[in-house]
């Protein structure tokens, strides 16, 4: 049996092969055409292949496995931290198709390419949205630098004219509309996404059942089952905790254990947007709004808005999945 370990780049790909007894068999460069590519998964043949995880491995991982190669994904934390990996090409690619023969790769989940494409969907809004907020806040900052006071509670409606209404100077004036043309452009683009995502969430019997949870959208409930892809990976309700960031980190040294703050190992993207459910949860159900005032008269506001939206109120969307079996 042989092990090939890929050090995957933009433009190239760099493969090391060795045999059962951890001897260099063959070592090639190849790039990343269709027709390297098919050479490439000739080469390795039956072998068992290995590569990181990271933005260049996805094009050449659906490529072998269409070809029928066995190939695993390494996670890329766990993976530097097992083998101190140097940025060399040649170096890497041989330091995992020996780890690979060795049996020690940490092992990353890949999904298929059908969910990636939906997943990139609902980052598309994720992206939207962040833009607006920051272009929101540019004209905020904007107006308190120059102390203009609109007079208006909704400043970035379709109907605010509070630009025409206050005298503004010529200078500033510019940026300001340009700022509010770019906020409604945004919010026409989001707007069509968020259309696209909530029918292909109706679609989904699953989206469909988690959308029932207090404080959870289509949009939410979408991303949610697209970033978790298969709830059945998961054995238990603190492992998908884990995944998404949200367990404490943990210290312990012989019989004393501190917990710290989450760790935000995991989908950063399902971790926001449970945040966001959190409040929403906590804003308009009676079982969260008690338990963040009760957290929040023991402890105070910050560390209230931690816990109960941070830790509770996702932990127990996520837990109500594993239950529910979505």
């Amino acid at each position: 049996m042989q092990f090939a370990g890929l050090d995957t780049h933009k433009d190239s790909v760099q493969l090391h092969i060795v045999d059962g007894r951890a001897r260099s068999v063959r070592e090639e460069r190849f790039l990343t055409d269709d027709l390297s590519l098919v050479r490439l998964a000739k080469v390795v043949g039956k072998a068992k292949c290995v590569l990181e995880a990271c933005s260049t491995c996805y094009p050449i991982y659906d490529s072998l496995t269409e070809r029928g190669v066995q190939v695993k994904v390494a996670h890329p934390l766990l993976l530097r931290i097992m083998s101190s990996l140097k940025k060399t090409g040649k170096f890497d690619a041989r330091k995992l198709a020996l780890m690979l023969k060795a049996g020690t790769i940490p092992e990353a989940h890949i999904s298929t390419k059908k969910v990636r494409m939906k997943r990139d969907l609902v980052k598309q809004h994720m992206s939207l949205t962040q833009n607006r907020a920051r272009e929101i806040n540019k004209v905020r900052a904007v107006l308190l630098r120059y102390r203009i006071k609109p007079g208006e509670k909704n400043l970035f409606g379709r109907r605010a004219n509070w630009l025409e209404k206050n005298e503004i100077s010529e200078e500033i004036k510019p940026v300001l509309q340009q700022s509010l043309q770019h906020i409604q452009e945004l919010e026409g683009k989001k707007g069509q996404i968020d259309a696209l995502i909530e029918t292909q969430a109706k679609k989904n019997k699953q989206a469909v059942l988690l959308q029932s949870i207090p404080g959870v959208g289509w949009f939410t409930a979408y991303l949610v089952i697209m970033y978790i892809d298969g709830i059945k990976r998961f054995p238990s309700p603190e492992q998908l905790v884990s995944y998404a960031g949200l367990a404490p980190s943990i210290y312990q040294s012989g019989n004393t254990t501190h917990l710290g703050h989450i760790s935000k190992h995991g989908r950063s993207g399902l971790r926001w947007a449970l945040g966001q459910c959190s409040w929403i949860a906590v804003r308009k159900t009676n079982k969260f709004r008690k338990k963040y005032m009760k957290i929040k008269r023991k402890q105070g506001k910050k560390k209230s808005d931690y816990r109960c939206c941070k830790k509770d109120a996702n932990s127990d969307i996520l837990h109500a999945q594993t239950k529910r079996g979505i």
